[in-house]
This record gives C-alpha cells, sequence and structure tokens, in this order.
C-alpha cells in the first residue's frame, strides 16, 4: 500500500448518481399518489367525528345490530337532560355485556333514536381515521428515510474525494447472492484483503486481477474508501469489509471494450426482485384490514420500495455465468 503524490481530479460517477435516482424517483412518485388518496379521504372520514361535539357516558342495552351485526345499542342522558338512544357501530362484531358502560360522542342537534349513530373509541369510524392517518404517516417516512438515505451516499461518496490518496492492488468481483447480483473490488492492503461493494462503471470490466490502481481514503482504519479506476471515479455501495462477500463469487476476464450495460440492462436484472411485492402487499392488507384497496397501496409501495433498496445496494448488470 503505496501513498501517491496528488492525482489528477479523477472523472466523477455519474452512473452511480443516475441509477441512485432510477431507484429513488419511482419510489417517490407512488408515494405522493398513496398520500395523496389518503389525504383526500380524510376530511369525509372525519365529517361525523367533527359533528359530534357532546359527550355521554351511554350503558350498552342490546348488541348484534345493524349493519352486519356490529351494532350496539345505548342509551344515556344528553346535554339537555332528556334520555336518548344510539348506535355504535364498530369494526367487526364484538361480544358486549348488556348494561356496560362506555363514554360516546354524539351529535346534539340530531334527534337520538336506535338508527342514529353515536361514536366511541374503537369503533368503525374512528378505525377509518387512524387507519388513514397511519397510512399517511407510514408512507411518509418510507419516503423521509428514502429520501435522506440517498442523499447521504452521494454527499459521503463525494466528501471522500479529499481523503489521502495511496496505490494498491485490486481484483474485481462479481457476487450473486440468490437475485442480487453486485460488483465487489477486492483490496490487497498491508494487513490482508479488505472487500469493497461498489456501484458499476464502464472502466471496472478493463480492470485486471491485482492491478494496481489509486484509492482515497484508508482501506485498514476507514470505513469508507474511493477507488479511481482509469482515470474515474467507483463510488462504494456499502462499507469496507475484512471478510469475504456471502454467494457465488466469479473474477471476470478483463477486456479492453466495455460491455453495453446501460441502466435499463440494470433494471431488468432487479426487476426480478419486484415479484415479492404482492406479498408484502397481502401483509399490509392484513395488517391494515383495508382489504383491495390496502392491498393495491401495500403492493405499488413495496414494489417500489423494494427496486429503491436493490438500487441502494449497488450494481452489476453483467450476471455471472453459471458453471
Amino acid at each position: 500500500m503505496t501513498p501517491m503524490s496528488p492525482p489528477a481530479t479523477p472523472r466523477p460517477h455519474r452512473r452511480a448518481v443516475s441509477q441512485l435516482l432510477l431507484g429513488l424517483l419511482p419510489l417517490v412518485a407512488v408515494g405522493a399518489v398513496l398520500v395523496g388518496l389518503l389525504a383526500a379521504q380524510l376530511p369525509g372520514a372525519r365529517a361525523p367525528l367533527a359533528d359530534a361535539t357532546a359527550t355521554a357516558v351511554a350503558r350498552v342495552v342490546d348488541v348484534g345490530q345493524p349493519p352486519d351485526d356490529r351494532g350496539v345499542l345505548v342509551t344515556f342522558d344528553g346535554e339537555d337532560g332528556e334520555a336518548r338512544t344510539g348506535r355504535i357501530v364498530l369494526a367487526e362484531p364484538v361480544a358486549v355485556e348488556p348494561g356496560a358502560e362506555v363514554t360516546v360522542r354524539y351529535d346534539p342537534t340530531v334527534a337520538g333514536g336506535p338508527s342514529t349513530t353515536v361514536y366511541a373509541d374503537g369503533d368503525a369510524t374512528t378505525r377509518e381515521v387512524q387507519d388513514l392517518v397511519a397510512g399517511v404517516v407510514v408512507v411518509a417516512v418510507v419516503l423521509l428515510v428514502a429520501a435522506v438515505s440517498t442523499a447521504l451516499v452521494v454527499l459521503t461518496r463525494r466528501r471522500l474525494r479529499q481523503r489521502p490518496v495511496r496505490a494498491l492492488a485490486a481484483t474485481r468481483l462479481v457476487v450473486r447472492r440468490g437475485l442480487l447480483v453486485r460488483s465487489w473490488l477486492e483490496l490487497e492492503t498491508d494487513r490482508g484483503s479488505r472487500w469493497l461493494p461498489v456501484f458499476w462503471a464502464p472502466e471496472l470490466p478493463g480492470l485486471a486481477p491485482g492491478e494496481r490502481v489509486e484509492l482515497r481514503g484508508n482501506p485498514v482504519t476507514d470505513r469508507l474508501v474511493l477507488p479511481v479506476v482509469a482515470g474515474a471515479e467507483v463510488w462504494p455501495s456499502g462499507r469496507l469489509r475484512d471478510q469475504a462477500p456471502r454467494g457465488e463469487q466469479r473474477a471476470p476476464r478483463p477486456t479492453d471494450v466495455a460491455p453495453p450495460a446501460g441502466l435499463a440492462r440494470q433494471v431488468r436484472v432487479d426487476l426480478v426482485a419486484v415479484f415479492v411485492a404482492p406479498l408484502l402487499g397481502l401483509v399490509w392488507a392484513y395488517l391494515d384490514e383495508g382489504g383491495l384497496a390496502s392491498f393495491a397501496g401495500g403492493t405499488a409501495l413495496s414494489a417500489a420500495g423494494v427496486f429503491w433498496f436493490f438500487q441502494r445496494l449497488g450494481s452489476d448488470p453483467e450476471a455471472p455465468a453459471r458453471g
């Protein structure tokens, strides 16, 4: 591992930035649509609760009322002291003992009766509002995490340009682990080999095994370093490791002509992983109890999220041949 004098400024890794944006933009688009749809439903869901300005302690009279046996008939004294009746509509049938007391909210301007809806914590209307708010929060958190993570990758890799420069031997590896196919560099240091996951660059196919490359940073002490291959930056997609990556490894033969490996090819490689999205959508629908709409929204968000995550992990559109 030999320190070097200040070299020429390397070419920036524009492909890595493009790939990160390629993963982020569909997620932002899907998330924005979902937030808009959920937010549009909130005013209508909240309207009945906004009108229910009065509260009272009600006594359960009967259960198994319409609709679908989810209604609970209650009686209570209104603000004017007159006896009122109302019906709580639960999200699902629940066994409630007659005589049990529950705090209800009701619209004092509407005359009471067995068909008049009153509201309680955990009923169908309250649950709908809570689910809509939770959905907006979850989608917003996913978008925030993805955007911050992507921005940090760009900022931290650019800061690596200022690290001390040295030269060492490097070998390109292509690693397949399940559906994930990614580029790695095996770096030979004074204290043994180190392995660095990287974003693919057109210069990588020309790297001969053990060829000396420029490296910005210390591969022994730093978590991140910036290799420079054939005058071009090769951004790390993850931290340095002192153990070889798991999975099938190949050291492709170097070639002077970079293979056709545009972003469209990378998309085709990574779209295979999106097929797990319907399963994640089913989990979302089960937890949300929202039916087909929740399944569709969860599937769309999961597909975009999985695709973004795969772009964040690096790239290698050249899948290794199976021997």
